[in-house]
């Protein structure tokens, strides 16, 4: 159901960490495919286990479970919404009204802790799996500030004061940065942003 399908190191789209969570909820909204198996959860990139998924209508983990857990179920086409709390070990699917939101052409990162500090932006990758969704592999970031812009223009811009996952906001405020090389992913739908540092 998901753009990497069922490869565990095809630049898989991670879900936003609420970054006043503690680390225990993780959201995602995007499209997914449906008709298949449905998707499962990974926590490190490229690796199997741990693994989480469906149990009976909770969410569970391999780790729980001492074997894999069943995939997330997702039957139709379509944009959804997965909200995950590891601690509760809840989910939720939702279905998400993407008729109105805007396509953008380009989107990027601008600021003094890019490549083209506050005079331009790095642009982003765009899925050809969702257009909402952004990324930029590898790229060398300051001690700084960004924020997230379409069109290489202020029109349309986001930001948000929480460093490594946030939810950027219309002219909200810079995105701090420590120096360090990221994996960096955008979502143009909910703002949602994520700044994986690459080990």
């Amino acid at each position: 159901a998901t753009a990497a399908g069922w490869n565990p190191d095809n630049n898989n789209t991670p879900m936003v960490r609420l970054p006043d969570s503690e680390e225990n909820n993780f959201t995602f909204t995007g499209y997914f495919a449906g008709g298949g198996e449905g998707a499962k959860l990974l926590e490190v990139l490229g690796q199997w286990q741990p693994q989480w998924g469906d149990d009976g209508g909770a969410l569970a983990s391999s780790d729980d479970l001492g074997t894999d857990p069943a995939a997330l179920s997702i039957t139709t086409d379509g944009y959804y919404t997965i909200d995950i709390d590891i601690a509760a070990r809840t989910y939720s699917i939702t279905p998400y009204d993407a008729s109105g939101a805007a396509t953008y052409t380009t989107i990027g990162i601008i600021g003094d802790a890019t490549p083209g500090a506050w005079d331009s932006d790095t642009d982003m990758t765009q899925s050809a799996f969702d257009p909402h969704i952004w990324y930029l592999n590898n790229v060398d970031l300051e001690n700084g500030f960004l924020k997230f812009r379409a069109e290489n223009a202020w029109d349309t811009n986001w930001g948000a004061d929480t460093e490594f996952s946030g939810f950027g906001t219309q002219d909200g405020p810079n995105v701090p940065v420590t120096k360090g090389t990221y994996n960096v992913w955008f979502n143009d739908l909910t703002g949602g942003y994520m700044l994986i540092p690459v080990q």
